[in-house]
């Protein structure tokens, strides 16, 4: 009979041997549900973060550099704006620049800009990385105008629509990834149920995967929140501890629960 509910989990699943015991050996199915709900109410906080970090630079910061943006007109394929040229966007509190727009020809690469986006008079060239830029050709839009008040618009919709938007999908991209990795789990538990001389099936190591898997989960939550930087290299500590947390799940199923040993008594001797 079960004596503990997924409401303990998230806190028993960080000590608590009697937890793991009857999951093991009490429990029916294999907990895809509690993860599901595990991870909905994780990324939750994370969404909120999101959604108040991105409103936060659209009100405050994005403004400065909107209002920089002149009427860019692209017609067959030919990028024009009406002020002198080169034209540099800059960041206003150190001048530096961010994007350089020129269709004359005289600057032709992100070197010589020095910034991080070149419009020329026909591509548009984005820096990724110190190492790594991308070309976007615009040779064959016919005709597309954008201006400041045109930017100021998208960005309001998709500060309106960006977490309705990921919600679903980073919970259903992590849902698969953390199913794949208890399966995968769950087939290390045989070994560990072997070490431990314990007869689990793999349903039932399965739901200890999945309870040993809660405490990096919640932590990870916590970080994330907390804007805690972690070093390169933190997911395989994660890993190695949601192991160590299935073998002390599998050893747990392996011991006699205190209320049911058995303790001799001497035998009493007639006087």
């Amino acid at each position: 009979m079960k004596k503990f509910s997924i409401i303990h989990i998230p806190v028993l699943s960080f000590f608590s041997k009697d937890l793991y015991r009857d999951v093991g050996l009490s429990w029916k199915g294999i907990c895809f549900a509690y993860l599901l709900l595990l991870l909905a109410i994780c990324w939750i906080p994370i969404m909120v973060k999101i959604h108040l970090g991105f409103s936060g630079f659209i009100n405050n910061q994005a403004p400065a550099f909107i209002e920089q943006v002149p009427e860019i007109t692209i017609t067959d394929g030919q990028v024009s704006i009406k002020e002198p040229q080169p034209y540099f966007i800059r960041v206003t509190d150190n001048n530096d620049v961010i994007a350089v727009i020129d269709t004359t020809g005289s600057i032709e690469s992100l070197e010589d800009a020095n910034a991080f986006f070149l419009l020329t008079d026909n591509s548009m060239i984005i820096r990724k990385s110190d190492i790594e830029t991308q070309t976007i050709d615009l040779s064959q839009i016919e005709s597309f105008t954008m201006d400041s008040a045109r930017i100021t618009r998208w960005l309001n919709i998709i500060k309106k629509f960006l977490v309705v938007i990921m919600y679903p999908v980073v919970l259903l991209s992590s849902y698969v990834y953390r199913i794949i990795q208890a399966l995968i789990f769950a087939a290390v538990g045989l070994l560990f149920a072997s070490l431990c001389k314990v007869s689990l099936s793999y349903g039932a190591l399965l739901r200890l995967a999945v309870i040993a898997m809660t405490p990096c989960m919640i932590v990870k939550t916590v970080f994330g929140l907390a804007g805690v930087h972690l070093p390169c290299g933190v997911g395989l500590v994660y890993l190695l501890i949601a192991l160590a947390y299935l073998y002390f799940g599998v050893y747990a199923c392996s011991q006699t629960p205190p209320a049911q040993q058995q303790f001799p008594f001497p035998e009493q001797t007639q006087i």
